[in-house]
C-alpha cells in the first residue's frame, strides 16, 4: 500500500469524523436552543396574570369565575353579560362585580336568562331562565317596576319564548333588536323600566348558515359597561 493512498484514507477519515462532529454539535445546539426557548416561554407564561374570564371561550370550555373588578362612577353599576355558546356553554350575567347567573351558580338554562335589579340600591330582586318548557316569562316581565334594571342573556334558542307581546315589553325596556331575534340567534341586552331612550347595551348575532361559527349556531355575544342607577 503506497504512502499516498494511506494519506488519502486518513484525510478522508478525518473529514468524515469532523463532519459527524459538526452535525452532532449542530443538532445538540439546536435542541438546546429550542429547549431554552420553550423554558423561557413557560417561565413568562407563569409570570403572566391569570387569564381573564372576559377572554372569549373556546367551544366546550366554560369559565366558572366572573370578570375582573370594574370601576364605574358612583351613580353607575358595573356589569358584564355573555351569551351562551351554541348549546354547550351556558351564559353568564355579572352585576356590580358579582356573578348573578352562570354555570358555577347552577342557575342558568336554555332560552332567556334574566336578572332584575333594583336600580336605586343594586339589590338583586329576582333571576330566572325561561324557555318553552318553563313558561311564565310574560308574568315575570309584567312584574318589573319603574327603575328596575333588566339584564338578558340568551342560550341556544331565545326566540321560542318571544311572543309579540313580550318583544314589545323588551322594546319598552330600551331594546331595538328584540323584534329581530329569531331561532337560535344569540342575544344580550341590558335595559330598564322607564328608560326614555334606546339602550346602548345590546348585541345580536343572527343564525345564518353562511356565517355561523359553531355549526348550527352563530358566534357568542357579550356586552359590558356601566349602567346608571337611576333612569
Amino acid at each position: 500500500m503506497s504512502f499516498s493512498f494511506m494519506l488519502t484514507g486518513i484525510v478522508s477519515l478525518f473529514i468524515l469524523v469532523v463532519s459527524l462532529i459538526l452535525v452532532w454539535v449542530f443538532f445538540v445546539d439546536k435542541t438546546y436552543l429550542w429547549d431554552l426557548q420553550e423554558n423561557e416561554k413557560h417561565r413568562l407564561q407563569r409570570k403572566e396574570l391569570p387569564r381573564s374570564d372576559c377572554d372569549p371561550p373556546v367551544l366546550f370550555q366554560s369559565h366558572p369565575g366572573c370578570c375582573p373588578q370594574k370601576v364605574c362612577a358612583v351613580d353607575h353599576y358595573p356589569f358584564f353579560i355573555r351569551s351562551g355558546v351554541a348549546n354547550m356553554v351556558g351564559p353568564k350575567i355579572c352585576f356590580n362585580n358579582s356573578i348573578i347567573m352562570g354555570g358555577i351558580m347552577n342557575n342558568i338554562g336554555q332560552g332567556l336568562n334574566i336578572v332584575v335589579v333594583k336600580g336605586e340600591t343594586g339589590e338583586i330582586l329576582k333571576s330566572n331562565y325561561f324557555n318553552a318548557h318553563t313558561g311564565e316569562l310574560l308574568e315575570f316581565l309584567k312584574s318589573i317596576q319603574a327603575g328596575n334594571i333588566v339584564c338578558v342573556a340568551s342560550y341556544e334558542d331565545p326566540a321560542e319564548v318571544l311572543t309579540d307581546e313580550i318583544r314589545e315589553i323588551f322594546i319598552r325596556l330600551g331594546s331595538t333588536m328584540s323584534r329581530s331575534v329569531k331561532r337560535r340567534d344569540t342575544w344580550v341586552f341590558v335595559g330598564a323600566e322607564g328608560i326614555v331612550k334606546e339602550s346602548p347595551f345590546e348585541k345580536l348575532s343572527a343564525n345564518d348558515e353562511k356565517s355561523n361559527v359553531y355549526g348550527g349556531w352563530p358566534e357568542m355575544r357579550e356586552v359590558g359597561g356601566c349602567f346608571p342607577r337611576k333612569i
